[in-house]
This record gives C-alpha cells, sequence and structure tokens, in this order.
C-alpha cells in the first residue's frame, strides 16, 4: 500500500481544522489543559516512539513515521526541532556516489537559508495584497473571500495566493480568525519498481485558507471575524501581521 506523503498529512490537518471550527467554533486549540491536545500529543509521542526503532523498520516505515509525527506536532500546536540549529551542505569530491537523501539534503540547505533569511530581514506577515471580504455562499450561509496576494509563514516560508480563494464560515460562532499558511502536496506519479508501485516525482507548493476559533502559530491571520445573528463581520480592531518589506 502507498504510504501517504507530506502533501497529504497537510491535507489532513486542514481538514480536521476546519471540520473543528465548523462545528466547535469555540474550542481554543491553543489551550495545552484541552483533551483535544492532550490525545494529539499523545499520538506524537507514540509516533515518535516508534520512529525511534528505526533499525527494526523498512525505510518506508520509518520515513512515514517521521513525517506523521511531524504533522501531529504541529497539529498540536508545536513547531518541532528547534530552529538555528546549524546547516549542513553536501562536500563533494571525485568518485563520491550520490543518492537520495543526499539530494534532499541539497534541497534542505538551501531552503533553509531562505527561510532564515526571511525570518531576520522580513519577519512574518503579509507581504501585499490578501484583502479579506464576507460574502454569500450562494444561499447557504457565507463565505470569507481571500485576494490574491504575498505572505511570510512564522518559519519563514513563502506563502503565494495567485487568485481570489474562499472558505465556507460556520453558521454559528461568535469569533473565528481567517488563517492562512502553506501547502503542498505530491504530483507527477511515475512507476518507480517492476510491480507497478508509484512514487511522485514533484513536490507543488500551495496554500491553505480557513477559519479557526484561535489564531494558530503555523500560519498568518488574516482578518478576525465577529458572528451575530445577521452573519459574519471583519473586526476592523485587529491588527494584521504585516512582514516588514510589505508594499501597503
Amino acid at each position: 500500500m502507498l504510504g501517504l506523503e507530506e502533501g497529504s498529512y497537510r491535507d489532513l490537518a486542514r481538514v480536521l481544522r476546519e471540520w473543528a471550527a465548523a462545528r466547535a467554533p469555540n474550542w481554543t486549540d491553543a489551550n495545552d489543559a484541552d483533551p483535544g491536545i492532550t490525545l494529539l500529543e499523545l499520538l506524537a509521542f507514540v509516533t515518535e516512539s516508534i520512529e525511534a526503532t528505526g533499525d527494526t523498520m523498512s525505510e518506508r516505515g520509518r520515513l512515514a513515521a517521521a513525517r506523521l509525527a511531524r504533522s501531529a506536532l504541529a497539529l498540536a500546536g508545536r513547531n518541532g526541532p528547534a530552529q538555528g540549529s546549524a546547516l549542513a551542505r553536501n562536500r563533494y569530491f571525485s568518485g563520491r556516489l550520490l543518492g537520495a537523501q543526499d539530494f534532499q539534503l541539497e534541497q534542505d540547505y538551501f531552503r533553509e537559508r531562505q527561510r532564515r533569511h526571511n525570518r531576520a530581514l522580513h519577519g512574518a506577515g503579509v507581504v501585499h495584497g490578501l484583502q479579506v471580504a464576507v460574502r454569500p455562499n450562494g444561499g447557504s450561509g457565507e463565505q470569507v473571500v481571500v485576494q490574491a496576494g504575498f505572505a511570510i509563514a512564522p518559519d519563514g516560508e513563502e506563502i503565494e495566493v495567485s487568485c481570489e480563494a474562499s472558505a465556507r464560515l460556520p453558521h454559528t460562532g461568535s469569533r473565528v480568525f481567517v488563517m492562512l499558511s502553506r501547502a503542498e502536496f505530491p504530483s507527477h506519479p511515475v512507476p518507480a519498481s517492476a510491480d507497478g508501485q508509484l512514487q511522485f516525482t514533484r513536490v507543488e507548493e500551495t496554500f491553505s485558507l480557513g477559519v479557526q476559533a484561535t489564531a494558530s502559530q503555523n500560519g498568518i491571520a488574516l482578518a478576525r471575524l465577529i458572528g451575530a445573528a445577521s452573519g459574519w463581520t471583519i473586526d476592523d480592531a485587529f491588527a494584521v501581521p504585516r512582514a516588514r518589506c510589505h508594499q501597503e
């Protein structure tokens, strides 16, 4: 059975957040005492324990366990390994045999340098665009609409919204945040073995838009919405985080 890739775990996290926001808008997922957070951290601990037995697991199983641990920690609101650790890059020499992990290290090195640059020089927040509006959702409630734009996530990742995007708003609730975060998913599968097992050859970078009861640390809060009997309105008192290089 083909294991889930990184993008699939991110999509699962997004779906769970949207489900919780729609059905329990007052749930404070940042509260460490919340039973849901306790369960997520327990699952993360169990997954990390499984990963620790990597010597007795197949490489595919070990990598899947590592991805699941990172995703569970992200759902629990934790950032994973501390940022600022020393970077490592490949050292090439004649006759060296390169494998997939070496090429992955090459990508990780330059990606982390870019994230570090963004965090240090620009911070996190909206660079340009990403204006928010509330509109009817075809006669079945309301939706939040976000215009095209660009932002920098708290971890330094770049988030681009190339065209107008929308997310459904819950029918009830007193307050929600419009959250934008980076997402990715695998694409372009090709046969990678004699038995026809598929591997993805690309990772497409995109974004996730949703509404949450609290503003998480894993994305950018584009707006705060106030709920009333007449519907949702944008809270003008909410200060949208802006990157230090923002153009507006």
